[in-house]
């Protein structure tokens, strides 16, 4: 520590080089390592270094003296090798035999592999090398003037005599065994039994080489293991996908090589599976389009796209032309299968066929609209003799020359008529209603408190037993509204009041001003709308009561088309002991975008 800059002494070099070589006899740096931490270590203990100055700059001077003797510690090292490899040199010319038999120890000696030196009569050892007295966990000493056989575990004992034999009467001869170690367990062995002859080729012993395979055969066993794992989860996935009533196609990424493909994808294609290496050989085997008919490219179809761009698609409209040349309509939904990492490593699509569900749909719709039609035209028809009659009817109801008895009847006909008319207006807006997406609303400037009185008084006058009341509160009633269908809101809401309330309870109406929007309230007494009826009130051919009075079941449905195409809304209440109230909420102006 006070002079780094002396000269290192032979001795010192060759003392530091033996402190710190490694098992070659080289200078290693792990060993200087350790000299300068424990040096260090020991410096810095002793008394007042905490106080002294200049202690970096007198461990900088330790470091270089360290330097200095592992450099002359390594040159030492290295002029010994020189010397050792100038007196092998001088040993092999003057004794060739003597250095090709010091090479053979040392390799003999330091071999990574067991070695053992059999006699030439017998399986006994004559020679063994630490190696192989370290796989039997027994001394170098031990082995000898053992046989071969006492090294071989008892179960596998009984092949070795023709192992032996087949060694004797070829060049080598390899065989996998069970050894025996000293402590009774037992390792896998690989043996290669090689003869030694002497120049004449006559026999003089036999060499065994013996290679541990325990870490081998575990490996293998796990191989194995594995590779029976991956073979039963692939059979059950294809078990699984066998049973499944959807196509499904899985191809490995990047290369899209087709990989798996169940039994339903075989009957939607009309052929049978085939691996390939890319995703494009299954072209010429099928073609698929768009639901509008346009043909797909490879770039386009589901799977190739989740290969390539990891793209997720979920009932995909799709047509495949098979090979036989009939059509199927499918649903295709196409994912990228990813690893750990969020790499794409395989791409998967399912298809659905939904050929009879689209014919099925497709009839139902013909078959549909077919039938509204067919009632439209049967109810504008209707009307045109219904006319006749009730202008008829009317004529002579207006005349004096019917008796009592023949203006009864003529009053039950034009009741009737009525009626009629009532239930052939109802189905032309149930099917108008059908056909055109709802009731045609034609809002214009007006009163509704007008709408509502004429609706009333109509009611009062078809029904001059019963007892109807209309209170107007405060405010303001002006909007623009279409005025025929509220009165057919009025209509449907009174006569339903008046046909499932005792004769005896009043039928009150209500309308009050609610700011921007007009509220109109119809109430009623008498049993109360079961509550399984309530959620169906407002479906098409459904009454509102317990018993049907003979009517379609469509004046609630007309009701709750003509409110929502106002851009209103109705509601109900019903109980036993506050009656039932229908209530109409209508805005004034009609919404604006």
């Amino acid at each position: 520590m006070a002079n780094p800059l002396a000269r290192i002494s032979e001795e010192l070099a060759r003392e530091a080089a033996l402190l710190v070589r490694g098992p070659d006899g080289r200078p290693v740096g792990a060993g200087f390592r350790r000299l300068r931490d424990t040096v260090l270590r020991l410096w810095r203990q002793q008394p007042g270094m905490e106080r002294e100055d200049g202690v970096l700059a007198k461990e900088e001077r330790f470091h270089e003296a360290v330097d200095a003797v592992e450099a002359a510690a390594l040159e030492a090292h290295v002029q010994a090798r020189l010397h050792e490899a100038r007196a092998v040199a001088m040993l092999e010319q003057a004794h060739p035999d003597a250095a090709g038999q010091r090479t053979w120890e040392e390799v003999f000696t330091h071999l990574g592999v067991g070695v053992g030196v059999m006699s030439a009569d017998d399986s006994t050892l004559v020679a063994a090398n630490p190696a192989l007295a370290r796989m039997h966990r027994q001394p170098v000493e031990a082995l000898k003037g053992l046989r071969l056989e006492d090294l071989v575990a008892p179960e596998s004992r009984g092949a070795l005599p023709r192992h032996l034999a087949a060694a004797s009467s070829k060049p080598a001869h390899e065989y996998e065994t069970l050894h025996l170690r000293g402590d009774g367990s037992r390792f896998p062995a690989f043996v290669h039994v090689t003869s030694l002859r002497d120049a004449t080729g006559r026999r003089v012993g036999r060499a065994a080489t013996v290679l541990d395979i325990t870490q081998r055969r575990q490996s293998e066993a796990e191989r194995q293991r594995l590779l029976a794992t991956i073979e039963a989860e692939r059979a059950r996935l294809s078990a699984v996908l066998d049973q499944l009533p959807v196509g499904v196609l899985i191809a490995e990424a990047p290369s899209g090589r087709l990989l798996l493909g169940n039994r339903a994808l075989e009957s939607l294609l009309g052929h049978p599976f085939r691996s390939s290496t890319h995703v494009t050989d299954y072209e010429p085997a099928h073609q698929i389009f768009t639901a509008e008919g346009q043909p797909l490219t490879e770039e386009a179809w589901p799977l190739v796209r989740a290969l390539q761009t990891g793209e997720t698609r979920q009932a995909e409209p799709l047509v495949v032309r098979r090979p036989d040349g009939t059509t199927a309509n499918l649903l295709g939904s196409s994912a990228p299968v990813r690893d750990s990492e969020g790499q794409i490593v395989a791409g998967v699509v399912t298809l659905v066929d939904v050929t009879e569900r689209r014919r099925a749909e497709e009839a139902a719709r013909e078959a549909a609209q077919f039938g509204e039609r067919f009632i439209a035209i049967v109810s504008h028809d209707l009307r045109n003799p219904l006319n006749a009659i009730q202008l008829s009817v009317t004529k002579l109801l207006h005349g004096d020359t019917l008796p009592e008895r023949e203006r009864k009847a003529v009053s039950r006909i034009a009741r009737s008529g009525e009626r009629m008319a009532r239930m052939i207006s109802e189905l032309l807006d149930f099917t108008r209603s059908r056909l055109g997406g709802g009731l045609p609303i034609e809002r214009v400037p007006g009163d509704v408190r007008a709408v509502v009185r004429q609706g009333v008084e109509e009611l009062e006058a078809a029904w001059p037993e019963r007892s109807l009341t209309l209170q107007i509160g405060p405010g303001r009633y002006d909007g623009a509204w279409d005025a025929d269908r509220l009165l057919q809101v009025v209509s449907n809401l009174g006569g339903n009041a008046l046909q499932y309330s005792p004769v005896d309870s009043p039928v009150r109406f209500t309308l009050s001003d609610q700011d921007d929007q007009v509220m109109l309230e119809v109430h009623n007494g008498g049993d109360p709308i079961p509550p399984d009826v309530l959620p169906h009130l407002f479906n098409p051919f459904r009454h509102g009561g317990g018993k049907a009075h003979g009517g379609l079941g469509l004046g609630l449905f007309i009701v709750e088309q003509v409110v929502k195409g106002h851009g209103g809304r109705i509601e109900v209440r019903s109980r036993a002991s506050e009656g039932t109230a229908f209530r109409v909420l209508l805005p004034r102006e009609e919404a604006r975008a």
